[in-house]
């Protein structure tokens, strides 16, 4: 029976010893939260400084979090997170590809038939596809402001 509860408490005692730490970001109030591993990229405004750091996620202590091999941020130090969203910046990419693309085909077409170059269809559907590209940029990413709303947390807990 001894034997048991030691090697109950030596597995519990090893058991975190393995965990990896996480960065939460999560919204007072309600379930949404996001978390942050290591090598993932962030972008970190601070507080003393107002500047923007925006690297990968190097190491996370008890309270702190290193930005890139050098930038060492304390939490308390930590004004707003960015949360980036992937298909926003995806279709962003898309779009403008696509505006470009068409113009490009589109005027080398007439290039080579030897027509008007510059149609108007042309610069309506590609400045269209570009304008819409250039209007979705800001929603590619979503300031939290640490605060009252947001609370940024490092836990020793995988989240998935």
């Amino acid at each position: 029976m001894r034997k048991l509860i030691l090697l109950l408490i030596l597995l519990a005692a090893f058991s975190g010893a393995f965990a990896q730490k996480t960065l939460v970001l999560e919204k007072i109030g309600t379930s949404t939260r996001y978390a942050f591993y290591l090598g993932d990229d962030v972008k970190i405004r601070t507080k003393k400084q107002n500047v923007i750091v925006k690297s990968y996620l190097w190491n996370l202590t008890d309270s702190s979090v290193t930005i890139g091999p050098r930038t060492t941020i304390p939490l308390y130090d930590i004004s707003a997170v960015y949360k980036h969203y992937y298909f926003q910046n995806l279709m962003t990419r898309v779009l403008f590809y696509a505006g470009a693309g068409y113009f490009i085909l589109d005027s080398f077409n007439n290039l080579i038939n030897k027509e008007q170059v510059f149609v108007p269809q042309t610069m309506i559907i590609s400045g269209s596809l570009l304008g819409v590209s250039m209007a979705i940029i800001p929603l590619g990413q979503k300031k939290c402001r640490i605060g009252i709303r947001w609370k940024l947390k490092i836990m020793d807990i995988n989240l998935e």
